[in-house]
């Protein structure tokens, strides 16, 4: 039968602490560190040796509590936290190795120390194990070796603390990184399963001779799958260089109309395939902006995807192109599902992805707006949303008439980690 729990508070006859045993720090004297410590002792006499050898250490002011055995222990440490627990190596057992485990460990919340008052080696391979890494001869205990071994054993748990949030950090950075590859492979064996698919059809003259339009139809198909396989590689190439194309290059004067116009072309088979109408507004009278004009594009390119992905089938899509004296705008606006706020923060997110209806789940990395985003930033432009669910989606692109590029960039591994801020 265990002893019954006892909460001893440390005698207040001790000896005051010694300022000669003091640090100097730039000629100054240190201030004591306040620390609670759990002494877990079944000998009152030793115990009253531990608690006036703490009372003597110069670094700390300790706030001791005494628990006779260990069932004490675990009602102490499951109402309140130490910094430092004490556990004399006999208690409870010989090895003294299951008092070790229960108050901390190397998981716990306090740092171990064992005194123990025997040379046996064995007990301080049990220390080791059990979770106490430092070990204390109380026949040899004094306040300085004391205080360098609860100074020494801190430090060593402040180290496996931050060690174990790494290993959690690496370990969901590196589910991170396998849902990532698993979504990149489905995304685009998707579009190249279809591009076979049409071809063997083609290839098999599926549809004999009579229906030329039967095969144009599966040409068109086989060019949709190949711009969406091209989007998500370009995505791709931009995102995960640490030297981005965009970061870094020479601006030359682009027209606003051409490069809108250019971005439609791109996806005006993919949009035919749904069976959406693109309208197209365009400036009478057209301008220029100073920009690197292949980024810009995939920029629309990545928006007008999106619309053309997330609008029902037989929807409407419209491109209008406007300026004022400072700034040139392309606008794509949509009647497709919406979006909320919370969904735009979502989109974008690195990877994110809104939920969406079974019917109108899409293929996609979760990476076209923040790509936008960035390729926008990076010419000291703008990006806005605005939409709402049900009622469709309209993004504006502004960009300044004289633009220059600010070289941010992106890097793939970093969204691996916690942060999903541009660099």
């Amino acid at each position: 039968m265990p002893t019954a729990s006892v909460l001893e508070s440390t005698p207040t006859n001790l000896e005051p602490v010694n300022p000669d045993l003091l640090y100097d720090v730039d000629d100054g004297l240190i201030e004591p560190r306040e620390i609670n410590v759990l002494v877990i002792e079944g000998d009152d006499n030793d115990f009253r040796i531990v608690g006036k050898t703490l009372q003597l250490m110069a670094a700390f002011r300790a706030n001791t509590v005494h628990a006779r055995d260990l069932a004490a222990a675990r009602n102490i440490t499951g109402e309140r936290e130490f910094d430092v627990v004490l556990i004399d190596s006999c208690l409870a057992m010989d090895t003294g190795a299951c008092a070790i485990r229960d108050p901390g460990g190397r998981v716990g919340s306090a740092a171990l120390v064992l005194l123990t008052d025997m040379a046996d080696q064995d007990v301080r391979k049990i220390a080791l194990k059990a979770g106490a890494i430092h070990c204390l001869d109380k026949n040899q205990l004094n306040p300085v070796l004391l205080e360098t071994t609860i100074r020494s054993a801190l430090h060593t748990h402040a180290l496996e603390a931050k060690l174990q949030d790494m290993i959690v950090e690496l370990e969901r950075a590196n589910r991170a990184k396998a849902d990532f590859f698993a979504r990149i492979g489905h995304d685009l064996k998707t579009p190249l399963n279809a591009i076979l698919g049409y071809a063997e059809m083609i290839s098999a003259q599926t549809f004999g001779s009579s229906k030329p339009e039967k095969y144009i139809e599966t040409a068109n198909n086989i060019h949709a799958g190949g711009m969406h396989l091209r989007e998500i590689l370009d995505n791709l190439i931009h995102f995960s260089t640490n030297d981005s194309s965009y970061a870094e290059g020479p601006l030359a004067p682009v027209s606003v109309n051409g490069l809108a116009e250019r971005a439609v072309s791109i996806v005006e088979l993919f949009a035919h395939t749904r069976k959406h109408n693109i309208e197209v507004s365009m400036l009478e009278n057209d301008v220029q902006i100073c920009c690197q004009a292949p980024v810009l594009t995939q920029a629309v390119v990545n928006i007008l995807s999106n619309a053309i992905k997330y609008t029902p089938e037989s929807g409407r899509i419209r491109v209008t192109v406007s300026c004022d004296e400072r700034c040139a705008e392309i606008h794509v606006q949509d009647n497709g599902i919406g979006m909320d706020q919370c969904d735009i923060n979502v989109a974008l997110t690195p990877f994110g992805r809104v939920n969406l209806p079974p019917e109108m789940a899409q293929d996609g990395t979760g990476i076209g707006l923040p790509i936008v985003r960035d390729i926008i930033a990076s010419h000291r432009g703008q990006l806005d949303i605005e939409s709402s669910r049900g009622n469709g989606t309209k993004v504006t692109l502004r960009l300044p008439r004289k633009a220059s590029i600010t070289g941010r960039r992106m890097s793939i591994v970093r969204y691996f980690g916690t942060t999903c801020s541009l660099s």
